[in-house]
């Protein structure tokens, strides 16, 4: 999927963060500049508390695994394994699936 940053509308709707993927976020962060790559990272917290206050915790749980991935591995900024194991548990408590689980076993063993 084609990832771009709007400031007039800084949100992933409920459609695009479902089709969004580990390897979109990946080539996104290869293919913009810095500022782009962080901007990214906040539209998805932006998101996420969108999703939270509406309610829509699957959503919700999408955007936190997907800030868990791309602060572990493309963004490593410090604490990326702190931070990125703080999104994954919010993504597991609010919709526990396999792929989730999965990335929490690999976030736990760090970078």
């Amino acid at each position: 999927m084609k990832i771009s940053i709007d400031f007039g509308h800084p949100y992933f709707d409920e459609q695009a963060i479902f089709a969004l993927t580990p390897a979109d976020l990946d080539g996104f962060y290869a293919d913009e500049d810095e500022v782009d790559r962080l901007d990214l990272f906040f539209v998805l917290e932006a998101s996420l508390h969108r999703f939270q206050s509406e309610d829509r915790l699957k959503a919700a749980a999408r955007c936190a695994f997907l800030m868990a991935y791309y602060l572990f591995v493309p963004l490593t900024p410090p604490a990326s394994c702190e931070l990125a194991e703080y999104y994954i548990d919010r993504a597991l408590e609010w919709d526990a699936t396999p792929e989730y689980s999965q990335w929490k076993e690999r976030i736990d063993k760090g970078n």
